[in-house]
C-alpha cells in the first residue's frame, strides 16, 4: 500500500496508486476499511473525524465543490452546531442520515450537477460562484457565504440570530460582506435575515439584543443606543441598550453559557462601575424576554418616566 496516500480516499485514486480492486473489495468486506458513501474509502474502521467526514464529502461531491453551511462555519472554528436529522436541511435530494459519530456534513456544487445527498453529506446547489477558498486543507465557501447559507435554511429566527451574531463577535466576518452576500442571494434572502442584518447595523451584536429590542419596540419606547460605550472607574463597558437622556440602560442576559464563578464576579464588578456612573441599569434574561416581552417593556416604561 503506498504510504503517501491518506486516509480518506477515491477508489479512483486507489486504482491509479495500482491498489488492486480486489484487495480493496475484501478490506471493506473485513470491516478493516470501509466505504461511507460510494466510491469514497477509508482506510480504517471505527468512527470518523471531523475532518475525515468533510473530507469524505468533498471527494463523494467532485471537482469544483466546497463544504458549506454549518461544515464550513465548523472549519472556520465558529460555534456551530451541525444539523443532525434530515429535517433541519432544506432543498436537498437524496437519502442522508446522521451517523451516530456526528452530524451531518454540507456541501455546495455548482448549479446542474445533479448529485443526491449520500449517508452523511447533504449536497445543495448554487448558481453563485463558490471561490477558491482553502483552510486547513479543505475547500470552503467564504465565511459570510457561510453564514447566510445557513441562515437561510434554519428553521428558527433564533438560529438566525445565532449565527449572524457569533461570525460578527469572533470577527470571522463584517456586515459590509454579510450584507453583500444576502444582496446575492435575491429573493432566497429570508426576512430573519434581512432583519437580523437591519439589527446588526444598529450596532447590535448579539441575539439577546435583538430580542430586546423586540421588547422596546412592542412597547413603543423611544430607540436606544445599541452597545453603547460606558466609560467608568474600571474602564469602558458596553451596554446592550442606553437611554443616555435618561441614564437608563437595559442588558439582555443569555443562558446558552453558564458563567464560572471568576466570570460571575467580573460580571458584578461590572454591573457596580456601570451604576456608579449614575446610570440605572435593567436586566432582563432572555427567556423571560421572549415569554412575557409585555412586563419587560413596561419595566422600562415606567424607568423611562414615560
Amino acid at each position: 500500500m503506498p504510504l503517501d496516500l491518506p486516509s480518506v480516499v477515491h477508489r479512483r485514486d486507489l486504482r491509479r496508486a495500482g491498489v488492486d480492486k480486489d484487495r480493496v473489495r475484501r478490506a471493506i468486506r473485513s470491516g478493516r476499511w470501509q466505504e461511507p458513501v460510494p466510491g469514497v474509502v477509508v482506510r480504517h474502521s471505527g468512527a470518523l473525524s471531523v475532518r475525515e467526514r468533510c473530507a469524505v464529502a468533498l471527494s463523494w461531491a467532485g471537482e469544483g465543490v466546497r463544504l458549506s453551511h454549518t461544515s464550513a462555519l465548523a472549519v472556520h472554528r465558529a460555534r456551530v452546531d451541525p444539523p443532525r436529522a434530515a429535517g433541519r436541511v432544506a432543498g436537498v435530494r437524496g437519502a442522508f442520515l446522521a451517523p451516530e459519530d456526528g452530524g451531518l456534513e454540507q456541501v455546495t456544487v455548482p448549479h446542474g450537477r445533479h448529485l443526491d445527498s449520500r449517508a452523511f453529506v447533504v449536497v445543495h446547489q448554487t448558481r453563485r460562484p463558490l471561490g477558491d477558498l482553502v483552510v486547513d486543507g479543505l475547500a470552503v465557501t467564504t465565511p459570510a457565504r457561510a453564514v447566510v447559507d445557513t441562515a437561510v435554511t434554519a428553521r428558527r429566527r433564533q438560529d438566525v440570530e445565532h449565527v449572524v451574531s457569533d461570525a460578527l463577535q469572533r470577527d470571522l466576518t463584517d456586515l459590509a460582506d454579510l450584507v453583500e452576500e444576502t444582496r446575492a442571494l435575491g429573493r432566497l434572502a429570508t426576512p430573519w435575515l434581512r432583519q437580523t442584518l437591519t439589527d446588526a447595523g444598529r450596532g447590535m451584536r448579539s441575539v439577546g439584543e435583538s430580542d430586546l429590542r423586540r421588547v422596546v419596540l412592542l412597547e413603543g419606547l423611544p430607540e436606544p443606543t445599541w452597545n453603547a460605550a460606558v466609560r467608568t472607574d474600571q474602564g469602558t463597558f458596553h451596554l446592550d441598550a442606553l437611554w443616555e437622556d435618561r441614564a437608563v440602560g437595559a442588558e439582555a442576559d443569555g443562558t446558552t453559557f453558564h458563567l464560572g464563578a471568576a466570570d460571575w464576579q467580573a460580571d458584578l464588578r461590572r454591573q457596580n462601575a456601570v451604576q456608579r456612573t449614575r446610570i440605572r441599569l435593567f436586566r432582563f434574561p432572555v427567556p423571560r424576554m421572549r415569554a412575557d416581552p409585555w412586563s419587560c417593556g413596561r419595566e422600562l416604561r415606567a424607568a423611562l418616566d414615560l
